[in-house]
Parts: C-alpha cells; structure tokens; sequence
C-alpha cells in the first residue's frame, strides 16, 4: 500500500506539473508579444528540469539576450506570477558593480537572500556591466564544481544582456535558432566571448571567461525586438486599463468605435520612441489629456464617442503594409505622425473623429553621426562618373544576387575602398550606393577615426539593422595623437574586419575613402579583407557642366558661355565648385549688380584656383614688369601649343596673383599614356621658353629671377630622362634609383652631371630656334596680353593660327 501510495502522489505531482506548464505557456504567450521563440525555450527548458532531475546546483539558469524594452525582465515577473512555486523575484541592477573587484559584499548579499527566500528568480540585470571578479563570483555561486552551504535547488538563475541583441536581429541568425538551436547556441557563445566593452580608458573583453563556460551550459533565450504590431498591442492594453479606471471613477462613458484603429494611429504619433515602456506611460496620458480638455471645455458631458474616418483608416493600413517606409521618414527624413481631429457637441455627448493622418516635419529634429542613417541620394543624383558608378552597380548585384557568388564558392565580400582626390564625390557615392542597396549606413569620419571604442561602436550598431553598411571616411586623415601629429592606426579596423561574421542574408559591409591608392594600408590587402579598390578621378565635362548649370540657377547674363566655364574648372573638386557660385554671387551682391555675368565666374574660378589678384601698388615699374612677363608668358603658350599639342591650355594670364606674377594654365584632365623621349624633351623646351622670349625681346634685361621654377623643373626633368628612363644616347638604359641605397651613386654621378649639362645645351639650342621662328606669334600673343591681361585657350589659338 505504501508503494501504490507513493505512485499515486508522483502521478498526481506530475498532472499538476503538467498543468502548470501548460498554464505557465498559455499566461507568457498572452503577454509577450512577438516573443514565441522565448516562451518555447522558457517552458521547455523548466519541464526538462523537472522531469530528468539533473544534478545542477539551480532549478534553472538563463541568459536572456536581447535589446532594451524587449521583454526580458517582464518575463521574470511574469514567471513570478504565473508560476506558484515562485515565491519572490530579486533584481540585482550589476551597473552597481561595474568598478568594484571585492565580490564579497555582493556574495554575501544573494546568500542571505536565497537563505531567507528559498523558492526565488534571481535576476542579474545587465551582467556584462559588472566587474570581471563579480562576474567570477557568480561562476562560483551557481556552479556544479563548487559546493555552497545554501540550497539553491528552487532557484530559478536569470542573467540579462543586452550585447548581441543586434545579432538577433539578422534573419540568418533566427532561421538557425529554428532549424538548428544548438548551433545557435553554440554561435552565440562564440560571439560572447568577443564582445568588449568600452571603458574611459580602453576596450575590455565583457565576459569572464568562466562565467561563459557556466552560461554555455545552461540556456540562453533570446528576446527580439518588437515589431510595430507587437507595440501596437500592447498600446491597446494599457489605454484600456486606463479608460476602465477612467469610467469607474467618473459619470462619463467612453466608448472606441473603432478600438484597434485609434489605438494604432496613437501609437504611430509616439514615434521615434517606440518602445513598450514608453507606450505603456504614454497612451494613457495622452488619452486623458485629450479627455479632460474636452471635459473643460464642455460642461455636463455624459458621453464621449471615439471614431475613425476612412482617410485616418486609409493612411493607417499605408503604414502597416509597409513599415519599412514608416521607419525611414521617421528616423532619416525626421517626419512625425499627426491627427486631424474633428469635434463635435450634441445633447450632451462628443463626437471625437480621426479624420486623416498625416506626417510632418520635425521643427527641432536633432541629426547625429552616432545613429543609423539611410540615404536619399541615388546614383542618378550624383553627375558624371558613369563608369564609377557602374563599377559600383556591378558590386551591388553581388549583394542583391548572392547566388554569383555561391556559384564560384565566394564568401560575401567585406567592403570596398574608393580612392581619389579629395572633393571628388567619393563620400556621396558611397551614401548612393547604400541608397541604391536599400541597406542603412553609419558614418565615422574625423577625429573618431582615431579612438577604437567609436569603430567599434560603429560595427556594433550596423550588427543592430544588419544588412547595414559602415562608412569610414578619409582614413588617411592625420591629427594630432599625446601631441604628434600622426595617422590613425589602422588596427581597429583590421580587428573588425577579422571578426565579421558574414552571411548572404545580413552582411555588414565597408566602404573606407582616402586620396590614393598609395596610401591604402597594407594591412588592408591580406586575403579576407578589402580587396575590391575603385578609383574615383576627377570630375568630367559631364560633372563639371552640371556643377555649372547649379550656379546659373541664379540670376544670370543670358550670354554666359558654359562650356568655356566647364574648361576652366578642370581639376577642381565638389566643394569648390560650390564656392565658386557662393562667392561669385556675394561679389555681385556686394557691387549691387543684378546678375552673374562670365567674367565674374571665371575671376572668382581664378581667385580659388590661382589666388587672389594682386594691387598694382605692390608691384614696382608695373608697365615693364607686365610687358616682361606677358613675353614670359607668351614664350611658354606658344611653344606648348607648337611642341606639345596634346596638352590643351586653359587660359594665359598676366595678372599678378598670390601664386605667380603670370601663368600659362593648362585643363587639368589625367593623362595616363607615357610619355617619349621626344615628348620629353619638347617639354623641357616649354619650360625655358619664358627666359628665352623675354631675352630674345629684351636682351640682358630680360634675364631675371622669375624663371626660377622654370628652372628647377626642366632641371629635375632632365636628371629624370637620364638618370631614371634611360633616355641618354651616351649613358644608355640605366635607373640609378636603386644604386642610391646601395652606394654605387658616385660611380656615376660625374658622367650623370656631365650629361645634364650637354642635354640642358641642346634644349636652350632648340628654344632659340624655335622662338625665333614663331616670334611673330609670340609677339602677338604678348601684346593681347598686355591690353587685356588674360587670353582664354580658344583664343589663343586664333591668335597663334593666323600669325604661324
């Protein structure tokens, strides 16, 4: 009898446990939204701990991963109330013992706590905040290797993390949960083992590295963040908790016609901050408050009736089909949702209708480099380039058709690195690209460059929306490092890349932006890396004409001639373009003129390009000194246009600028072919041309210091032809570069000088020559300058063609 008793109490034990469970699943997946997987693992995990009866020191320990207001400490309450053998539920707020290492307060604290509350959750929230010797601690506490005076048999052990909540959010991520929860597990562990955190001084691991053992034996549940309906419902919960107290306490009846409806367009006016918390405080408050200013405003009120038009119906079910859009106007574009309301009176009952929905432009909104941004910008928006931007297209089907890759057995790529002078619109294609893969982007640029914690908060975050992009603009920057000025260290970046986690369905992506492709770090290039490098050279007529037709939206002479203007602006960037508008219209203004007219353009082009004019005052005997340097001038225009007609000029001046008394400019297009030995040396003979024509026009007077520049380049050209291309008939093929370091130099030094000197003969020889034979346009050239100061390329050559 005693055995048929014994039985029938374990049947009866286990029924009730069974029902308990089943109760314990019904009650959290009433009230947890959005959270199934949890629940399931919750649940699952406490019948297992009963039914096998295992050796562990606790009833249950659980790591809750996920985001702030996900659920994870509302669950523990819910626990504690649902399940009647919990007794109590203890917080421990872990914040608290972030920089303490004497555990034995803490240790003490959970003791006597279990001692006095045998049947208890435990609750550490935000564990990787405390201390590492805290952490220990609890290693110690909760493990099976170590023996305790207190019975925690009855204790169910809840440690809550908010790190890696953004890796939860990958879809990749919760397909494997489903398909395969002990990978998961075990990927999870992996990737806990690598979080840091950021401390004021450093980067610290955020896990002892015991606790991680004792976690990865027990169960880790993850929380996702809530979606918008989950949000939704739970708006709808505490409004009618509100508007129940609410008739209870008053003679006035209230009554949702419509209740699903009104609450979720409430709930769409919260945005931004959509969380739980917040919506649970704020739905009741803003009913009531729209409450009692219609009480106020109306006495004797018996009733109030909520409803919706179609319009506030419509622009709802707009949202909620596509909540991605709803999401970018209120995070990028920085748009909040608003009301219309409509209030009508009558026999002592209001009317209260939603009549539309609408969004509207923030008036404070507050734009931070710190958060998650998606672009505006396509590649349609950004002029010239068409070959950038289809390199670009061809890296972006990569992320949007996997199966490429997969085909060839190609990992997702990592990033990519766009490489140019600066102002040439590396960082807008960059925004463009993001644009036109759909994916959010986070920006670190300037002085964040140089702290880890900021690259790797940039990381962290584009884990939080994975697919995401990280741009890390201009790591080629310097600034000033304990004093010395210095580049960032690229380590960082490195250690970020080496940790990525890559899959097709969430990849992170870089895109890093510096000034030339010598200057990528080296340490970029390993295999797994960066490895996709795309120029972005300078502008094209295409860019540069757009860039024209931006500052003749002002006002404007009609006979403005864009084309010549896109010449001039050869070789400048983005950012200057812009100024040339900006100043050129603050001139116009300043002089009271009505419009922009092409010399104002093309004077400020200059001013930015070349400096600013220089007074006449400050230069002595102005007449001469301009004559003197319009034949310079000249010397060089013609001979180049004569000996080197591939190079096309942009202008010929003898306007005194901050830079130079004069110049001949020429249109600043890459030329990529090589140069011969002819090409050469018809360039050393532009180079002396100035102090020749000013000497064949004015003798000994016309030998001044002016042509110095002049002179250390065809100089340094003419070392180069012999000396490095192996251009000299005598010396042969020889580079002496590498005989530099080696010491051999002198060896060669003396016939090297010698062959400088016999080369500079030659080419002074063949400048006379060719001076005096297109003296006639040289003359004419010079004294065109001489009556107006600057002669555009096209003129030249008109000038030049009729007098050859």
């Amino acid at each position: 009898m005693k055995v048929k008793k014994g039985e029938d109490d374990m049947k009866k034990s286990k029924e009730n446990y069974n029902q308990l469970i089943k109760e314990l699943t019904l009650g959290l997946k009433e009230n947890l939204f959005d959270q199934e997987d949890a629940v399931e693992i919750i649940v699952k995990t406490l019948f297992q701990s009963y039914m096998l009866e295992g050796k562990s020191k606790v009833q249950a320990l659980f790591t809750f991963i996920g985001g702030a207001n996900s659920g994870k400490h509302y669950t523990c309450e819910l626990l504690e109330k649902l399940n009647p053998k919990i007794e109590h539920l203890k917080t421990f707020y872990m914040e608290q013992y972030s920089g303490t290492a004497n555990e034995q307060p803490f240790l003490k604290e959970v003791i006597e706590f279990v001692k006095n509350n045998p049947n208890a959750i435990l609750v550490f929230e935000d564990i990787e905040k405390a201390d590492l010797q805290i952490q220990l601690a609890l290693y110690t506490l909760f493990t099976d290797y170590e023996k305790n005076e207190v019975d925690f048999s009855s204790i169910i052990v809840v440690l809550t993390t908010t790190l890696l909540s953004s890796l939860l959010q990958r879809k990749d991520v919760q397909k494997l949960f489903k398909s395969d929860p002990l990978q998961a597990h075990t990927f999870l562990i992996e990737q806990i083992a690598k979080e840091q955190i950021l401390t004021e001084e450093s980067i610290e691991l955020a896990f002892d590295r015991k606790l991680l053992s004792l976690l990865n034996e027990h169960t880790i549940v993850p929380f996702h963040p809530l979606g918008l309906k989950a949000l939704i419902k739970i708006g709808a919960r505490a409004l009618h908790q509100m508007t129940q107290s609410f008739i209870k306490k008053s003679d006035v009846a209230i009554e949702y016609r419509d209740f699903d409806t009104i609450i979720s367009l409430l709930t769409l006016t919260l945005a931004p901050y959509l969380n739980a918390r917040h919506i649970k405080q704020k739905i009741p408050k803003l009913m009531f408050n729209h409450i009692y200013e219609i009480l106020k405003s109306h006495e004797n009120i018996i009733q109030i009736d909520y409803q919706i038009a179609p319009k506030a119906k419509q622009f709802l079910e707009k949202v909620l089909e596509n909540e991605e859009l709803f999401l970018r106007k209120i995070n990028k574009q920085h748009n909040r949702v608003n009301l219309k309301w409509e209030i009508t009176v009558k026999d002592n009952i209001v009317e209260c209708t939603i009549k539309n929905g609408f969004y509207m432009q923030e008036r404070l909104g507050v734009s931070s480099t710190e958060t998650m941004q998606v672009s505006d910008i396509t590649f349609k928006d950004i002029a010239g380039h068409q070959k950038v931007k289809n390199e670009l297209m061809e890296i972006l089907s990569l992320l949007k058709e996997p199966k490429r890759l997969k085909k060839f057995d190609l990992a997702i790529p990592k990033g990519m690195i766009l490489y140019g002078p600066q102002g040439m619109g590396k960082k807008l294609l960059a925004k463009a690209f993001a644009s036109e893969a759909n994916i959010p982007y986070v920006v670190v640029s300037g002085s964040d460059l140089f702290t880890a914690k900021n690259i790797h908060k940039a990381y962290s975050q584009a884990y939080s929306v994975a697919p995401a992009i990280v741009i890390l603009e201009d790591i080629d920057i310097q600034g000033i490092v304990g004093g010395v000025i210095s580049t960032m260290s690229i380590e960082p970046i490195v250690e970020e890349l080496d940790n990525l986690q890559q899959s097709f369905d969430s990849p992170i992506f870089t895109i890093i932006t510096l000034s030339s492709n010598a200057d990528i770090p080296k340490e970029l290039l390993d295999v797994n890396r960066i490895n996709i490098h795309i120029e972005v050279p300078k502008l094209d007529m295409e860019a540069r004409t757009f860039f024209i037709k931006e500052i003749l939206k002002k006002p404007h002479d009609e006979n403005i001639d864009t084309q010549r203007l896109a010449r001039y602006i050869s070789g400048m960037g983005g950012n200057e373009l812009k100024r040339i508008g900006q100043e050129a219209s603050l001139f116009a203004a300043r002089k009271g003129l009505k419009k922009l007219t092409e010399e104002i353009l093309l004077e400020q082009i200059n001013i930015i390009k070349y400096g600013t004019k220089l007074e006449n005052k400050n230069i002595r005997d102005i007449e001469i000194s301009m004559s003197k340097t319009a034949y310079h001038e000249a010397g060089h225009a013609v001979l180049s246009y004569i000996l080197l007609p591939k190079i096309k000029i942009e202008q010929v001046t003898v306007a005194p600028r901050s830079e130079a008394l004069g110049f001949v400019s020429y249109h600043n297009d890459d030329y990529i072919d090589a140069t011969s030995k002819e090409e050469l040396f018809n360039d050393i003979c532009v180079l002396l041309a100035g102090r020749i024509a000013k000497m064949y026009k004015y003798a000994d007077d016309g030998m001044e210091t002016g042509a110095m520049s002049d002179l250390e380049v065809s100089t340094a050209q003419i070392y180069a032809a012999i000396a490095i291309f192996g251009m000299d008939e005598e010396l042969g093929y020889i580079n002496v570069s590498g005989l530099n370091v080696a010491g051999m130099n002198p060896i060669l030094s003396q016939k090297i000088e010698e062959r400088i000197l016999v080369w500079v003969e030659r080419a002074t020889k063949k400048t006379q020559e060719e001076v005096k034979r297109l003296w006639k346009a040289i003359d004419a050239v010079a004294c065109e300058l001489i009556k107006k100061e600057m002669i555009d390329g096209e003129e030249l050559k008109t000038i030049i063609e009729a007098n050859r």
